[in-house]
């Protein structure tokens, strides 16, 4: 609390635009009383507090820095009320605490971004000014991380109103993926940054490849989108050579789920079912998923748990896989096979 009592009083103070002279003047102190209070070395007495929060038109809290306090509290609270809403996938919820939030705090960044995210969630093409707005506000930010989150979703905002060359143009507001930490971190720091980084690997690239593969001007035919994948899901077992793949089980099912689709899209049958029946043994490892400590070389020691993993909406990926079988066009020459009737049934099970 003397911390922050000094801290105040010096903030105050210097939004007042006044000297220490002034406010020792106005209390009727020697200004070396008021020089010692700002640097923590003493407390004004108890008797002055209020005359000095009527000084700078403040509460006595606010001078001690409870307000602060409470609030630090509060935005705690929301956060982790918030992280345990996208866990569940209920985003509307979510929007609404966001929404209660930002009435009380309605400059708090934290709130800000976490209301950003969750309009692009629900309705971005309905919000899309509100989020812009938003964002243009924590362009501001003294934090990297939420000028980073400004900069994305004004880039995905005015991308998915179709304009492409703002989108671009604050798509390249973010620097190349040139990792400068690698460089100059040293011990720990280093070893855990650069294993953080072989984790994230796979997944990146797994996002590159769908991007580029839904792009028609690629050209890729159904053999080549089936290699492409392929490629990838033997990349994640490079990396987690003992098959601690944690929750990235989901990625891997859905690369599993794709290569099906292409090999569908061939007339390869057996292949498909194959890799059908792999979705469902990722899909099952990933519902089961609780928590691990990766053991595989380049990110042993690395830590997760499912809490950390955030939903689009309120379905398990085991019903959206459902929804792909029975609504993907490329499936329907399968329908008939009783295989896919167990490949349901196991869907079903864990869904």
């Amino acid at each position: 609390m003397k911390l922050k009592l000094s801290e105040n009083l010096k903030t105050l103070r210097k939004e007042q635009g006044n000297t220490q002279d002034e406010l020792a003047n106005h209390l009727g102190v020697s200004v070396q009383a008021v020089s010692k209070w700002e640097r923590g070395d003493g407390f004004p007495d108890i008797t002055l507090l209020p005359r000095i929060a009527f000084y700078y038109n403040v509460t006595v809290d606010d001078i001690l820095g409870c307000s602060a306090l409470r609030k630090q509290e509060e935005i705690e609270a929301f956060m982790q009320k918030a992280h345990a809403l996208i866990n569940k996938g209920k985003r509307v919820e979510r929007l609404a605490l966001c929404r209660e939030m930002q009435k009380k705090y309605p400059n708090d960044e934290d709130v800000l971004r976490n209301l950003m995210y969750d309009l692009w969630a629900v309705d971005r093409t309905k919000s899309s000014e509100e989020i812009i707005c938003i964002a243009n506000k924590l362009l501001k930010s003294d934090s990297t991380e939420i000028r980073y989150s400004a900069i994305q979703m004004l880039a995905f905002t005015y991308s998915a109103l179709g304009n492409d060359e703002k989108a671009v143009e604050y798509a390249k507001m973010v620097p190349c993926n040139r990792d400068l930490l690698s460089f100059v971190l040293k011990g720990e720091e280093l070893v855990e940054h650069c294993r953080w980084y072989f984790f994230s690997a796979c997944d990146a690239m797994q996002s590159m490849a769908h991007s580029m593969m839904q792009c028609p001007e690629a050209g890729y035919t159904a053999a080549e989108r089936h290699s492409i994948r392929k490629t990838i899901y033997q990349f994640y077992h490079l990396i987690f050579t003992d098959g601690d793949f944690g929750f990235w089980e989901n990625r891997l099912a859905q690369l599993c789920r794709d290569m099906a689709l292409s090999s569908a899209e061939m007339g390869r049958a057996e292949q498909a079912f194959e890799e059908l029946a792999k979705m469902c043994e990722h899909t099952e490892k990933y519902q089961n998923f609780t928590k691990i400590k990766h053991t595989s070389l380049l990110v042993r020691g690395l830590e997760n748990d499912a809490s950390q993993c955030g939903r689009s909406d309120e379905y398990s990926i085991a019903h959206g896989f459902l929804r792909s079988l029975d609504n993907n066009p490329r499936f329907k020459p399968l329908q008939e096979d009783e295989r896919m009737e167990i490949i349901k049934n196991r869907l079903k099970a864990i869904e």
